[in-house]
């Protein structure tokens, strides 16, 4: 049982994020940073450049979890780019665009949680 709930959740964060970074790409779904302070915006403005980048990354980390390869590396990775988007949002102040930065972080916790065994060599 463990086992399902295991991949089933993976299969959902790797679909999840390669869907989410080809929509930044095809924006078949519209989607806007909505309204943020100025300091805010001009992070953005400044980092614009290397956002594809970013989603290419994303999208080959959804690749590689929907493949089940390196799977313990790859949520290791994913975990500070999961908690440094939810708290971008949260320090935003845009609640209604949260979801899909708790979405991700949930699943990357819950699915370390499972995989903490994986882990322990680490921490010795």
């Amino acid at each position: 049982m463990k086992q399902n709930i295991e991949t089933w959740l993976r299969l959902i964060l790797g679909a999840y994020l390669i869907g989410y970074a080809l929509n930044q790409f095809l924006h078949v779904v519209p989607t806007s940073y909505g309204a943020m302070p100025t300091i805010t915006r001009d992070f953005i403005d400044s980092i614009v450049m290397y956002l594809p980048f970013l989603y290419v990354f994303e999208m080959l980390i959804g690749v590689l979890l929907l493949m089940n390869r390196w799977t313990g590396l790859i949520l290791i990775v994913l975990f500070p780019l999961s908690f440094s988007f939810m708290m971008f949002n949260m320090i935003n102040g845009d609640l209604a665009m949260l979801w899909p930065a708790v979405l991700v972080a949930t699943l990357n916790i819950v699915l370390l949680l499972i995989n903490r065994e994986r882990y322990t060599p680490l921490f010795e």
